[in-house]
């Protein structure tokens, strides 16, 4: 593995989008007046100890960009009904699950404003919709969508299960997979690098885009991490003498990283960058890099216009084998950039 330390500062990355959630309120909903989404962060919210800790992640991140975060309990109430109509139909079951997801938002926002000592604004929205479906729509235009994951089915449940692979295959903004054990730390560069991976595709400005915008607000340092194929071992040797470092697997990728990260450079001098090129699986690649990170942001594969975002098999390696939060790029961000 070959490295390359540069100095590098961030212009803070945010989707763009006509998107406006509605803000009128269903009976008895708790709803908060949200008009613009783009500098917000959304979490998912369903009381469980990793929704928990999702919010605390979200709210240390909102809170270093000083911009609210929105909290959203979604699925109460029949699908495609509105709650009151829901009540009518099943009165006893929907009161119960209203008074939990409210009591569920309650405790989130508590557990938002107390990670922080900043007056973070924090919204909270209880929604009729499905789970997936209500997600999906907040992702067309918030900033970035927050999930918890639990151990020991990874991100089984957050990314990989029946309402969440959902939400993934539709996502049009970054997905934030926090596990539950994972203990979140202050913004510093004691906590670690940020480690993203990149595969020489359409995606990689918007995946950097969005890990440099979190190192920065990190105070983090930067490991971009790049793998490819090991020389054909078949390769004559008198080809070899003869053209020499051009047969170096590593040589092409180093130079177009290098590039790639001095044109990142010019915009993001304040965060301090590495890049890596390894001539192993890009997931063990990032695995490897990612032993002393703090978070680590990889894109989503694009298998054509839907769905935008698709859990490759690297990513869902990084998801399934780290204990820190893992940030998934959609494939649409890059057709938009």
């Amino acid at each position: 593995m070959t490295s390359t330390v540069h100095r590098a500062v961030v212009v803070g990355q945010c989707q763009k989008s006509l998107f406006s959630v509605s803000t009128a309120p269903h009976d008895g909903a708790m709803i908060d007046p949200v008009s613009d989404l783009e500098s917000t962060t959304v979490v998912g919210v369903d009381g469980s100890a990793s929704a928990h800790n999702a919010v605390r992640w979200a709210a240390t991140d909102a809170a270093a960009r000083k911009t609210p975060m929105l909290l959203v309990y979604a699925g109460v109430g029949k699908s495609g009904t509105s709650l009151s109509a829901a009540v009518n139909l099943r009165a006893g079951t929907t009161t119960n699950a209203r008074a939990h997801a409210r009591e569920a938002l309650a405790t989130a926002r508590a557990i938002a404003r107390s990670a922080v000592d900043d007056d973070l604004d924090v919204r909270i929205v209880l929604e009729s919709a499905p789970p997936a479906e209500t997600l999906i729509r907040y992702s067309e235009s918030a900033r970035m969508l927050v999930l918890g994951s639990r151990r020991q089915s990874a991100v089984a449940r957050a990314v990989l299960g029946s309402v969440s692979s959902v939400v993934a295959a539709h996502a049009r903004c970054p997905i934030a997979v926090i596990p539950e054990n994972y203990a979140v730390r202050s913004p510093g560069p004691g906590a670690g690098p940020v480690v993203v991976g990149l595969d020489h595709s359409s995606n990689d400005d918007a995946v950097l885009g969005t890990a440099f915008d979190q190192a920065s607000h990190l105070g983090a340092s930067l490991r971009a991490v790049h793998a490819c194929e090991k020389t054909d071992p078949a390769a004559l040797f008198s080809e070899y003498v003869e053209y020499g470092p051009r047969l170096d697997p590593t040589s092409g990728p180093k130079r177009w990283i290098d590039r790639l990260l001095a044109t990142w450079g010019e915009k993001y001098a304040s965060v301090d960058f590495t890049t890596h090129i390894a001539t192993e699986r890009p997931s063990q690649a990032l695995l490897n890099n990612a032993r002393d990170a703090q978070l680590v942001v990889v894109g989503a594969r694009s298998r054509g216009a839907i769905p935008p975002l698709r859990i490759g098999s690297t990513s869902r390696a990084v998801l399934h084998h780290v204990d820190i939060p893992v940030i998934v790029v959609p494939a649409v961000m890059g057709r938009e950039s």
